[in-house]
C-alpha cells in the first residue's frame, strides 16, 4: 500500500513533560495529528522538560539547523554524588564532602573560563552510537561505555541560585552540548561530585518556553492542525530568506545551478517563491555571479507561472 502522503507541513512546539520519552510524544501527537512522517529536532532525556519541537511533513528537513541553533536550559545541580547517568535518574556510584565554601562568584569564574569551544565528554548513558549501538543499551548490559572528549560550543551558563548542595544555573549552548557533563565537570572543579537534579530546556530552534503548548492540552483539542507553525514561518526562524523569481526557483527545482544576480547572506538560507518556500540553499561566496546550491529541496511542485499580460490595443 503507498504511503500517504503528508498533509501537514511544519513544527509543533510542545512543552515536554517529566516521564515521557521524546519518541513517546512523536508517536502520540503522530497519532494525533493523524500523520506518519513526524520527527523531532532535539532529544530531551525522559526526565526533563520544556521544549521539544516536532517536525511534521517536508519540516523534516528543517532539523539539522533547528538543531544547530543555541538551545537555553535551566538546571538545577546537586553537589556531593555522582551518579551513573549524571542526573538522578540513575544510582549513586559515588559521594564526596561538599566545599567548604561555595559562592557565586567563584562558581562564576570557573563556568566563565568555560565560555566559548571546550572538549567535553559525554555521559556514559547518553543517545550517541558506537559501532551501530546506542550508549544506554550498552550500559543496561552492563557495559562500560568510554567516549572521547569532542568540541562543543557554551556561549553562556549564568549562576541563578547558590543554596549547597544545590546550583541552579541558566545554560545556553550550541549542538551536542550536555548539561549534565557540565554539571559533573563544574562539580569536581569545585572539588566535590555532582549531577543534575533537574533539566528545563527553555529555548530551541528559535523558540521559547511560553510559545510551547502542554501535551495535555494539545491532546484535549479537536483541532489539531491550529497549533502547527507552517514551515514557512518556522524557518525563517533559524535561517535567513531569500526572495527568488520564477526562472530561478525552476532551475533549482530541475537540479541546475542558478547564477545569483543580487547578494544573499553568507552561509545557507531559505529560498521563496512568493510564500512558497522551494529550498534551503548556499552560495559560496554570497555574492552575484555565485552559483546557487541546494542543500535540502521541498518535495512539492511549483505553481503554474502566471501569464504575460496581453498587449493593449487600441
Amino acid at each position: 500500500m503507498a504511503k500517504k502522503p503528508a498533509q501537514i507541513h511544519g513544527i509543533l512546539a510542545v512543552d515536554k513533560p517529566a516521564g515521557w520519552t521524546s519518541r513517546d510524544v512523536v508517536n502520540k501527537l503522530g497519532r494525533w495529528l493523524g500523520e506518519r512522517e513526524v520527527g523531532h529536532a532535539g532529544t530531551l532525556d525522559p526526565d526533563a522538560t520544556g521544549v521539544l519541537l516536532l517536525t511534521i511533513g517536508e519540516a523534516g528537513k528543517l532539523v539539522r539547523w533547528l538543531q544547530d541553533a543555541n538551545k537555553t536550559y535551566i538546571t538545577v545541580i546537586t553537589l556531593g554524588q555522582a551518579t551513573q547517568t549524571d542526573d538522578a535518574a540513575g544510582p549513586v556510584i559515588g559521594e564526596a564532602p561538599l566545599p567548604l565554601a561555595v559562592n557565586p562568584g567563584q562558581i562564576q569564574a570557573i563556568l566563565d573560563s568555560w565560555r566559548g569551544e571546550l572538549l567535553q565528554v559525554p555521559p556514559q548513558v547518553s543517545a550517541l552510537q558506537q559501532d551501530g549501538q546506542r550508549d544506554h543499551d550498552r550500559v543496561r548490559r552492563g557495559e562500560v561505555v568510554e567516549r572521547a572528549a569532542r568540541p562543543v560550543w557554551l556561549e553562556q551558563a549564568r549562576v541563578l541560585d547558590v543554596h549547597p548542595p544545590q546550583i541552579t544555573l541558566e545554560v545556553t549552548c550550541g549542538a551536542g552540548f550536555y548539561v549534565r557533563s557540565l554539571a559533573r565537570d563544574l562539580a569536581v572543579a569545585l572539588g566535590t561530585l555532582g549531577h543534575v537534579k533537574t533539566l528545563r530546556r527553555v529555548h530551541a530552534g528559535g523558540r521559547a518556553i511560553g510559545e510551547c503548548h502542554a501535551l495535555a492540552d494539545l491532546l484535549a483539542s479537536p483541532e489539531p492542525g491550529h497549533f502547527v507553525e507552517p514551515l514557512l514561518q518556522a524557518a525563517a526562524r533559524v535561517l535567513p530568506t531569500v526572495a527568488v523569481d520564477y526562472l530561478t526557483a525552476l532551475q533549482l527545482k530541475q537540479g541546475k545551478l542558478p547564477v545569483l544576480s543580487a547578494e544573499v547572506p553568507s552561509g545557507d538560507c531559505l529560498v521563496v517563491l512568493g510564500d512558497l518556500p522551494i529550498a534551503v540553499c548556499r552560495a559560496e561566496p554570497a555574492e552575484p555571479g555565485s552559483k546557487l546550491q541546494v542543500i535540502r529541496g521541498f518535495a512539492w511542485p511549483l505553481p503554474d507561472p502566471e501569464p504575460a499580460a496581453s498587449p493593449q490595443t487600441d
